[in-house]
């Protein structure tokens, strides 16, 4: 009797536990945009309800989370700020080639346009659906203007600063608004309102996005290989570079998104798989954009992915694809000591060993390989691959994983697998498993 309890327990078990991976196996899902093309920007309202900016493809409009799209602006919007759950202000222009801002009130039903007086908007930052701020060029030298009617009527600022885009702060510090322009490649400041602006730094390039989190700590991207960060105010900004091993052939990042003080998600890097094919990754960093892993979206999608926002720390877009938990397992990478190239297959225990939330897992390989290392439970079923028969050189690799807190899973023990089979010589695979224990 004792021992048929004890059948029915496991039975019930592996069902409860097989539905629960189950639920956690949707990561970065295929969800195909309206039309092919790029992407300028992404905006949700909540869930369901968000807008997309295609080049000029115009913008288009979802009330059921992305599966069906409206078409609801004709003209190219270039960058989308949400202001409130049903407003939106960006800059972009009419196909006759008028830049314009755009606004909607009902969360991009319908779109209107204001500051119609051929200048050229390069960025946009409002603190409320009145007062804001907007950069570009009058068509003799670069400007900044102030608006307090929703860009109805520019205020210039003579400064003949401004082509570079804009970033306010949303909340007053002594009185007063604080603000960041770049401009070429030097960085400009203010802390009255955009009355009066001072250089503060030199970023080095032309910046392609720029967002503040308080009056010290901002980050900047120009659609190269690193993310820009100041600690102080502007004055002075650290580079750190994006991954550009395990098959990255494009680490660049273009737009992020700040979840909040610890994540940061990125787009526009690009993987080569062994086949020669490539396919997008999305960046994330959890240490405040000093270190960056990425995720790989199980699609077909050969270029790197464009747009990217969340409307709460699990449920996020970008181009052709969307995620309900996070977007699944990081993966970081690096490969050290390759100038010690091991004679042997090689799979280490992997350490701290209990764990949580984060492991390292260490191989070596000594030759030129293709690379399966999973994880899956005391079942058999794979909670979720490290690296799927991807081609690494030969020597000693590492992963750090930082998974198991993001994907919820149940403390316990698991196991990680590693297949390797070298290149040019089928007949010849490493397989070895070990135990892992996560325990929160």
């Amino acid at each position: 009797m004792k021992k048929l309890k004890f059948y029915i327990f496991i039975f019930f078990f592996i069902i409860h536990y097989s539905l629960f991976i189950e639920d956690c196996s949707p990561q970065w899902i295929l969800q195909p945009w309206p039309v092919s093309g790029n992407t300028y920007d992404i905006k949700f309202f909540d869930n369901n309800t968000g807008v997309i900016s295609l080049p000029y493809l115009n913008v288009w409009r979802t009330t059921n989370n992305g599966n069906n799209w409206s078409n609801t602006l004709s003209g190219n919007l270039f960058n989308m700020q949400k202001m409130d759950s049903n407003t939106i202000y960006g800059n972009g222009s009419r196909y006759n080639g008028d830049h314009v801002i755009y606004r909607t009130f009902n969360k991009g039903i319908t779109w209107d346009s204001v500051a119609i007086t051929g200048n050229v908007y390069r960025g946009i930052s409002f603190i409320n659906k009145d007062t804001g701020w907007i950069s570009g060029f009058n068509g003799n030298y670069n400007e900044i203007w102030k608006t307090t009617n929703g860009g109805v009527t520019l205020i210039p600022y003579l400064g003949q600063i401004g082509w570079g885009v804009i970033f306010f702060l949303k909340y007053k510090i002594n009185g007063e608004y604080y603000g960041w322009c770049s401009s070429d490649v030097s960085m400009y400041k203010t802390t009255n309102s955009g009355n009066n602006w001072f250089q503060v730094g030199n970023t080095g390039h032309g910046i392609w996005q720029l967002e503040f989190i308080n009056e010290n700590t901002g980050f900047a991207t120009w659609g190269g290989d690193a993310m820009l960060k100041t600690t102080d105010g502007g004055l002075n900004w650290v580079s750190y570079v994006m991954p550009s091993d395990n098959g990255i052939v494009i680490n660049n990042i273009k737009n992020f998104k700040i979840i909040n003080q610890n994540i940061i998600y990125g787009d526009a890097g690009v993987r080569q798989f062994p086949s020669n094919g490539f396919r997008g990754v999305i960046w994330k960093s959890t240490n405040s954009g000093v270190n960056w892993g990425f995720q790989q979206p199980d699609t077909s999608y050969h270029f790197g992915y464009a747009g990217i926002d969340f409307t709460d720390s699990l449920t996020g877009w970008s181009y052709n694809i969307h995620t309900t938990n996070g977007g699944g397992p990081i993966i970081y990478t690096g490969i050290t000591n390759n100038n010690e190239i091991p004679g042997v297959y090689i799979l280490k225990q992997n350490y701290p060993n209990p764990f949580n939330p984060t492991t390292t897992i260490e191989f070596s390989l000594p030759k030129d390989s293709y690379v399966k290392l999973k994880i899956f439970d005391i079942t058999g079923r794979t909670v979720f691959w490290v690296t799927n028969d991807f081609l690494l050189y030969s020597g000693n690799h590492k992963y750090k994983i930082d998974a198991f807190n993001t994907l919820g899973l149940s403390s316990g023990i698991y196991f990680y697998r590693l297949e390797a089979t070298q290149r040019n010589k089928n007949n010849e695979v490493f397989i070895e498993t070990k135990k892992l224990v996560y325990l929160k």
